[in-house]
């Protein structure tokens, strides 16, 4: 077993827990749909979150040739793929507990979901400049700190029309990223 894939298992197992906590809550949300009422802005964002994790375990491919795997390098590569994880448990209902209102819920922990948001572009900042090697004003970068603040003023406001045109904005930012990503 080679480095890199003794360090994407972790990675892998940490993204299945968060991709199952996300897709067990929209399983419940079905099977409960009489008793539990659905937020499309909620949904907008475990979407997003959802892409978010599969985009990023699959860019980690371009790893593979990367021989030199260090602690530092390693922790900063799982440290984004955890603050994911942790959103993705935030994020998610909690509807045995008759937490049937996803809007209360949404805002209920929209500071710490965001605040983390923030804290992983920061981090997946720092991944780029430590594994990667790329300067912290590489092109790419742009996009993290506008999403940054985007996370940040979304941890501080409660209003619902700010939260809404930010989802738009950040699916807005991330066809932009792919867009530049691919051409």
């Amino acid at each position: 077993m080679t480095q890199f894939e003794f360090v994407l298992v972790f990675i892998s197992i940490v993204v299945a827990f968060a991709v199952s906590d996300i897709l067990s809550s929209w399983g419940e949300q079905i099977r409960l749909r009489r008793r539990v009422r659905r937020y499309d802005l909620h949904t907008a964002w475990s979407v997003m979150l959802l892409f978010v994790m599969m985009q990023v375990w699959w860019s980690l491919w371009s790893l593979s040739d990367l021989d030199a795997w260090t602690f530092s390098r390693y922790m900063a590569l799982v440290v984004p793929f955890l603050t994911l994880a942790l959103m993705a448990y935030i994020l998610t209902p909690n509807l045995d507990e008759s937490d049937s209102d996803i809007r209360s819920h949404h805002f209920d922990i929209h500071r710490w979901f965001f605040s983390l948001g923030a804290f992983y572009l920061a981090s997946w900042a720092f991944y780029s400049y430590v594994v990667l090697g790329y300067p912290i004003n590489e092109p790419g970068s742009a996009y993290r700190f506008v999403g940054i603040g985007l996370m940040m003023a979304l941890a501080l406001w409660s209003k619902e029309r700010v939260h809404m045109a930010a989802a738009a904005l950040a699916y807005v930012l991330m066809g932009a990223w792919l867009v530049a990503a691919v051409f």
